[in-house]
């Protein structure tokens, strides 16, 4: 079994996926009034794909701190947010402020993303995760959300979902980013 305490970002990329003036050439936008707007929109859709797909699109480190316990020989844990090749630091607790860190491929093992570790315990781990070059189908997610929120910018989401302004938001099959959902075994 497996208790988790604490997910932490630790730190957050400063390169978003798709820059504003690309972003701003999709929209056909060619002042540059609302750009802070437009950046920030960028960043949210990023933010709400990684929610969507449990997978950081961008370069990011996260802190997990979890118990493994039970009668087992063998412990596989997913991690949050991590594409398919991660690097973590995995730390053993061994008492108050004091912690082991454990050796990749003598300790524990690292396959698709997923950590497996051989003994129960308390374990800090930290890691970097997020893709080097962010798929094309999910740059165009970015757009369409983007985009979709500047021109809704200002509009109330009231009412029935079925009805109005909500109906309308982009979270429909059309997306892509259905593809690359985090399954979690």
């Amino acid at each position: 079994m497996i208790q988790y305490y604490n997910i932490a970002k630790i730190s957050d990329s400063m390169i978003e996926p798709i820059s504003l003036t690309d972003i701003k050439n999709w929209m056909r936008v060619r002042d540059d009034n609302d750009n802070g707007l437009i950046s920030d929109l960028i960043t949210s859709a990023r933010k709400h794909i990684e929610k969507l797909t449990s997978v950081a699109l961008t370069n990011q480190t996260y802190q997990v701190l979890f118990e493994l316990y039970g009668n087992r020989t063998m412990w596989v844990v997913d991690l949050p947010y991590t594409s398919f090749d991660c690097s973590p630091v995995v730390k053993l607790k061994n008492g108050i402020n004091d912690y082991t860190t454990l050796t990749k491929n003598v300790d524990y093992e690292v396959i698709g993303g997923k950590i497996i570790l051989y003994n129960k315990g308390i374990y800090d781990v930290e890691y970097e995760c997020g893709y080097g070059q962010v798929p094309e189908d999910l740059i165009t997610d970015i757009e369409t959300l983007v985009t979709w929120s500047y021109e809704n910018r200002g509009k109330k989401m009231l009412g029935e979902a079925k009805q109005g302004l909500l109906l309308q938001y982009p979270d429909w099959s059309g997306l892509n980013y259905h593809q690359h959902r985090k399954v979690v075994i």
